[in-house]
């Protein structure tokens, strides 16, 4: 049976790139995605509770959340996201916050980088990415400084993240809660690695 997850984000982007993540865990026929887009922070953040109603009333099985941090209070951010979608009243709901942007989830694997864009040499590997401040920014420094290529988040990041790998996005703090909940909820998955 397809599952259907529902996703809540800030741009249409970041639904493209939760959509190639959850592909790597199972194929992509085993589930579909309906989304709410916020085209920024503010109109999720007013929006979210009313979305994950109707993305649960429309026959979703999973609503996720994604806002990135973007140099706020975590903590703040986390209660103002739970106030509004409560596990209480949604409780097949997870509410992931990339430390930063979503961006710092895709530094996380120099070879897809360097695949997507076609550089003659991978960007350097960097342990921590999410200690990269404005790492979209980061992103488009190196692609250029290494092959003097243009970065557009909208037309890229669903391409790094095709070809990035489970193993090196878990070496992001904020994915990991997003990664356990999707192999121990959303999927059940044997405890394996994937790629």
């Amino acid at each position: 049976m397809s599952k259907r997850i529902g996703i809540i984000a800030e741009d249409a982007s970041d639904v493209d790139v939760v959509t190639n993540i959850l592909g790597k865990y199972v194929d992509r026929s085993k589930f579909s995605v309906r989304k709410f887009v916020g085209n920024g922070c503010g109109k999720l953040r007013n929006k979210c509770d009313s979305w994950a109603k109707t993305l649960f009333e429309g026959g979703c099985h999973h609503v996720l959340v994604f806002h990135d941090l973007d140099r706020q209070d975590e903590m703040a951010l986390r209660n103002l996201l739970q106030k509004k979608v409560p596990v209480k009243m949604f409780p097949k709901s997870l509410i992931v916050i990339p430390i930063e942007e979503m961006e710092s989830w895709l530094l996380s694997d120099e070879a897809a980088i360097r695949d997507v864009f076609h550089l003659k040499k991978s960007p350097p590997r960097i342990e921590n990415c999410e200690t990269i401040n404005s790492p979209k920014e980061h992103l488009a420094k190196l692609i250029w400084s290494i092959g003097k290529k243009r970065y557009l988040n909208t037309a890229h990041n669903s391409k790094i993240a095709e070809k990035v790998t489970i193993n090196n996005l878990r070496r992001c703090q904020s994915f990991k809660e997003f990664d356990d909940y999707v192999k121990s909820t959303i999927f059940k998955l044997p405890d394996i690695t994937h790629t």
